[in-house]
């Protein structure tokens, strides 16, 4: 049984980080451009932290508050689909930006203008090799990386959440409950899965979250996303990395 009866998506990635901290989390790999970033538990729990400091100690974002994520899969995605989470707030993956508190945007010029709708605070993610900063900052936005170094590595939460605390937005606007998505993601993998996730064949959107992250998360796994690439290198790229091809249910 995985340790998603701990209730609450906060306390369930506190206990897979405790127990699984130097084994492989997250995997981005870019075909075009040779990009390839590992990230442990450990390691991604670091940035998780880091982006919930910023999130309580700069923000000051109050339980329930909404977080508009306007981005593709990517290392940097994940960590804005789950630090809010550690603070109470609430992940809006493609959302209403005009109810949203905060928004999160990738860099391109449709996710920048998609956020834009949000009168909050807005952070846009590079996505560039390394975690680099942007060169040039858009305009109405923080660089995430640049302000996220200054932040502590270890969080505490000052209002920590509960299993009937609102976690994730669906196209409806309703937000599910963390005990709604746990519900979902529980047993979706056998425990400690590796899966390969074709960027292309998934999403950013309260189910795509759910099934490349939240279930991963469950089942104490890792997620190789891999962005680009034919069939045959992705055929490659799962024998090399011991994992099973992720399918979504039609």
């Amino acid at each position: 049984m995985s340790t998603a009866r701990s209730g609450d998506l906060a306390a369930l990635w506190r206990a897979q980080v405790a127990k699984n901290g130097p084994r492989p989390f997250l995997t981005y790999l870019d075909f075009e451009t040779g990009e390839r970033v590992e990230l442990s538990y450990s390691t991604m729990d670091n940035w998780t932290s880091k982006t919930a400091n910023l999130i309580q100690d700069e923000l000051l974002a109050e339980p329930g508050s909404r977080f508009l994520l306007a981005a593709p899969p990517h290392w940097m995605t994940a960590i804005w689909a789950i630090a809010p989470l550690l603070c109470s707030a609430v992940v809006s993956p493609w959302g209403d930006a005009a109810r949203a508190r905060y928004a999160v945007a990738g860099p391109e010029q449709d996710q920048l203008e998609f956020a834009r709708a949000c009168n909050g605070e807005r952070y846009a993610l590079s996505l560039l090799p390394l975690g680099r900063p942007f060169a040039e900052v858009p305009d109405g936005f923080e660089d995430y990386v640049a302000e996220v170094r200054v932040h502590g590595d270890r969080f505490g939460s000052f209002s920590p959440p509960n299993g009937d605390a609102p976690a994730l937005t669906v196209d409806s606007g309703e937000a599910l409950t963390h005990r709604a998505v746990l519900a979902e993601a529980d047993g979706r993998y056998e425990d400690g899965a590796r899966l390969l996730v074709p960027i292309d064949e998934t999403s950013v959107d309260a189910a795509g979250l759910i099934d490349w992250l939240y279930a991963p998360i469950a089942a104490g796994g890792s997620v190789v996303l891999a962005r680009g690439g034919s069939g045959a290198d992705l055929d490659r790229l799962a024998e090399t990395e011991r994992a099973q091809r992720f399918k979504v249910d039609k």
